[in-house]
């Protein structure tokens, strides 16, 4: 059984397994289908045990088998007393996992039964101590001693099981227990974040359970905090693998849940080693397992992720880079590398969303007719709607940037008293396409043309068009720009409609 958990990274999951490994009975030798034998291998031979009612041929043909299939019994006998040895070992371990595991709860509110449990638990601990390891110390130790312990323990069981193993490969049942080490030993030096020592372990556990798809998971989460990218990812591919065939066999039900964590963070380890094809690939399938919306967003994000550039990761990864700077508040250096970043990008689309953030930084560093200017060339490269809307509409937050910045020029070229001209031009600019300030944009236009009252009015018309954009304040200040135009132009029924307009405004604004 593997139990899947979030792990936390850049954006992605990682596979945490927990394994219970299931052993065989059986002690005996394991024979596969008999082998074709060259005739060299019947020459020369001496000493050959011809039993009763066997012919020489097949004793020959069963004396070659038992060199390659069989062990003397006197090498069993000392694999066996290895495997005891390792046994009376991994016995004391346990005991001193659960009293460290007992040793982390410090919250100090236990019922006190559990208290007497505890204190039991250790004495018996102590007790085991003494039996197996002959050693009268005091029971007193602190958890890093009980961990010091627990490696020492564990790597000579480790020891006596893999010697028991040279002797005797075929004992299934010192395999079992060996497998069962391997398990303790790669979970503490995980814990401990001894990555490497665990994918040592893993890779040996692997290959003597290699039915087992929870420790392919496990290797792989080895991999993956060692920053061995590739070799994670195949080790999370591997274990989905492994895990459809223990389904096809009908040692496990197939879970979709399992197979989609399994290809996420196979996906997320390629995305991780500047792979985008098999990460693609793995993010495809997952997407096919996803049970529920929140897992396909996240895999359609991935996605969206990957092909920002046309799966150029290099430039992905340093585009992350590039807004950590941002966060961190260091914008000259930020421009400065999305400057150096557009020429390594391969498509215009990355191009865009690079001229977009560096618009923004300009802005923000005082540079801004730089940013206006950049703004207006991606908004005329941009293919747009008959409406000026871009056809694209992940462009429209550049679109909304651009208006902003030329319709914030003009508020400061009217508060500095330098240009209505130029206040008039970024205003006229800001209202040529959708977005978000638009009406206020048409509205300080008016405001400014009210010795033209038909442009004016045209202006204040193109607000009211759009007056649901607008908060009640501007909308009050709308309706008596209107009322007052219209009253100029002697249009009296018409400035009575606005009047009639602001005073509901006015009364469900009290």
């Amino acid at each position: 059984m593997i139990t899947m958990y979030a792990f936390a990274s850049r954006r992605v999951i990682m596979v945490l397994t927990v394994l219970v490994l299931v052993g065989c009975a059986s002690s005996g030798p394991s024979m596969s289908s008999r082998p074709e034998l060259a005739e060299e291998v019947f020459a020369g031979t001496s000493s050959l045990l011809v039993p009763p009612g066997v012919d020489s041929t097949a004793a020959q043909t069963a004396d070659s088998l038992a060199k390659q299939a069989f062990v003397p019994f006197e090498q069993q006998d000392q694999a066996r007393a290895e495997a005891d040895q390792g046994h009376r070992y991994v016995a004391l371990s346990d005991t001193l996992w659960k009293y460290l595991e007992m040793s982390r709860d410090t919250t100090g509110s236990v019922p006190e039964e559990q208290a007497y449990a505890a204190i039991r638990a250790f004495n018996e601990g102590a007790r085991v101590f003494r039996a197996y390891a002959q050693v009268a110390r005091q029971t007193d130790l602190d958890s890093l001693q009980l961990m010091q312990m627990q490696a020492q323990l564990l790597d000579e069981a480790q020891q006596h099981f893999e010697r028991a193993i040279s002797l005797n490969p075929y004992d299934l049942q010192t395999q079992d227990v060996l497998a069962s080490v391997y398990m303790l030993q790669a979970r503490r030096l995980n814990r401990t974040g001894q990555y490497e020592e665990a994918i040592a372990i893993l890779e040996k556990l692997t290959r003597l359970r290699p039915e087992q798809y929870g420790l392919f998971a496990s290797l792989a989460n080895a991999y993956f905090e060692s920053e061995q990218w590739h070799k994670a990812a195949e080790n999370y591919a591997k274990s989905a693998e492994t895990y459809r065939l223990a389904a096809e066999f009908g040692d496990v039900v197939l879970d979709s849940t399992q197979l989609y964590q399994l290809k996420r963070a196979e996906g997320t380890a390629y995305v991780e080693a500047r792979r985008a094809a098999p990460a693609l690939e793995a993010y495809q399938e997952a997407l096919a397992l996803a049970r529920t919306e929140d897992e396909r967003a996240f895999v359609k994000g991935e996605i969206e992720y990957i092909n920002w550039d046309d799966g150029n990761l290099d430039a992905n990864f340093a585009r992350d880079s590039l807004l950590a700077l941002v966060d961190q508040g260091a914008l000259e250096e930020a421009a400065r590398g999305f400057e150096a970043l557009k020429p390594r990008l391969k498509t215009q689309k990355a191009r865009d969303w690079t001229d977009w953030r560096l618009a923004l930084l300009e802005y923000n560093l005082g540079r801004k007719d730089t940013a206006a200017e950049r703004l207006k060339a991606l908004y005329q490269r941009t293919p747009r709607a008959a409406d000026g809307s871009p056809m694209d509409t992940t462009y429209v937050p550049y679109f909304e940037a651009y208006g902003t910045i030329v319709y914030n020029l003009g508020l400061e070229y009217l508060a500095e008293r330098r240009s209505l001209q130029g206040a008039l031009s970024y205003f006229e600019q800001a209202t040529r396409f959708p977005w978000s300030g638009r009406p206020r944009a048409a509205m300080e236009a008016s405001k400014i043309l009210q010795n033209d009252l038909r442009s004016a009015l045209n202006y204040a018309h193109m607000a009211l068009e759009e007056k649901e954009r607008l908060n009640l304040e501007d909308q009050k200040e709308l309706y008596r720009i209107l009322i007052n135009l219209s009253r100029r132009q002697g249009d009296l029924e018409q400035a009575r409609s606005y009047m009639q307009a602001y005073r509901a405004l006015a009364q469900g604004d009290q």
